[in-house]
């Protein structure tokens, strides 16, 4: 069609003007490509460009990262959250050594086997690194192709998502995939956004239905919108002879492999004062610890925010006697560590901010 082939035209020609100079768009190497895809899930953009540039700095080569041990690559995901994906990019980072020496393997089907990446990340980096008429639908490419379409299939329904992995395939120009695609999300990310989009400056906003319709805001169309879960949660930090315990997480659970400073949840959708998470912490430690205290001191207030999640973690302190025994009934490893040690533990991002708590 007419119509689609000037689609293709003015989306490519607004790219090649607007994109953004992110650096694994310098050369597509499929090493970077397959990292920052790997970031990019679930996180923002502007949160991923220093860990990018950070990891390729530690691990400039994908043998770099299969020679490393996992408490090194966790420690440099530290702050990123959902910390599988690093231990996935770990794993495979040793297969890819072992098997295929160390190069990025091209074939859409051996890139679909490596472990932690899916059909949309394999169709990224088969179109992006090594330019394969592969399609890829992000939230990005969801929200414009529904809008382009007027599209009132809700696009949480999983089987509706079919519709749009074949509208993307079909719009790619042949021998151009790794420009389309990414053209596709980079309007989503800066002109077709969620709230306010710019169709006053839109590449492409003839060809938009939604634009015609003058509703876009209404796409894309869900069936329904989870509710937030507000969590009321506590963490201690424990002190004895100017050292502070710190336990690791058992592989399997959320955040597995990650150190930590107690923590518990107390309560879901429910306030709870300040006075009553303290006898709770106070109470589920000594239980917990077999440590006879009394008194916690309030340390301060951490809240972080994940998938359909809002926690408050509030953070209290205890100093044990130079002869206190800590017994926990947990068989999870644990060790005792000064303030100096704790750059070399690797936190989720709350237990690094309750890190710089004490350190303060």
């Amino acid at each position: 069609m007419i119509t689609q082939m000037h689609f293709q035209e003015r989306l490519l020609q607004w790219f090649r003007k607007n994109q953004r100079p992110l650096p694994w768009r310098r050369h597509y190497r499929p090493y970077e490509v397959w990292v920052s895809e790997i970031m990019l899930q679930q996180t923002q953009m502007d949160t991923v460009l220093p860990y990018f540039k950070r990891w390729m700095k530690a691990f400039p080569a994908i043998e770099s990262v299969a020679r490393s041990d996992e408490k090194r690559v966790l420690k440099a995901w530290q702050g990123l959250g959902y910390y599988s994906r690093a231990r996935n990019i770990h794993q495979a980072a040793k297969n890819i050594a072992e098997r295929y020496a160390g190069k990025f393997p091209e074939s859409f089907e051996d890139i679909l086997a490596i472990k932690g990446i899916g059909r949309y990340t394999a169709g990224a980096i088969a179109s992006i690194a090594f330019n394969q008429d592969r399609p890829i639908v992000d939230g990005n490419v969801l929200r414009v192709l529904s809008r382009i379409y007027a599209i009132r299939k809700p696009i949480d329904v999983e089987k509706n998502k079919e519709i749009f992995w074949k509208l993307q395939e079909s719009l790619i120009p042949k021998g151009q995939a790794r420009y389309f695609n990414q053209a596709m999300m980079e309007l989503g990310a800066l002109v077709c956004s969620p709230q306010n989009p710019s169709c006053a400056i839109c590449p492409v906003s003839q060809y938009c239905k939604a634009n015609q319709e003058k509703n876009p805001e209404n796409y894309p169309v869900r069936s329904r919108k989870r509710k937030t879960v507000k969590i009321a949660a506590s963490a201690i930090v424990i002190e004895r002879e100017g050292k502070y315990f710190i336990r690791r997480r058992p592989e399997g659970k959320i955040m597995g492999g990650l150190w930590e400073f107690p923590e518990w949840k107390l309560a879901k959708n429910r306030s709870l004062s300040l006075k009553t998470i303290r006898q709770k912490a106070l109470i589920l430690a000594t239980k917990e610890f077999s440590m006879n205290c009394e008194t916690i001191k309030y340390l301060g207030s951490i809240r972080r925010n994940y998938t359909y999640f809002l926690e408050k973690l509030d953070v209290f302190t205890v100093e044990l006697p130079d002869s206190a025994i800590l017994a926990p009934i947990t068989a999870w490893p644990h060790v005792w560590v000064s303030k100096k040690e704790f750059n070399k533990y690797p936190f989720s991002s709350a237990h690094a901010k309750i890190a710089g708590l004490i350190l303060q």
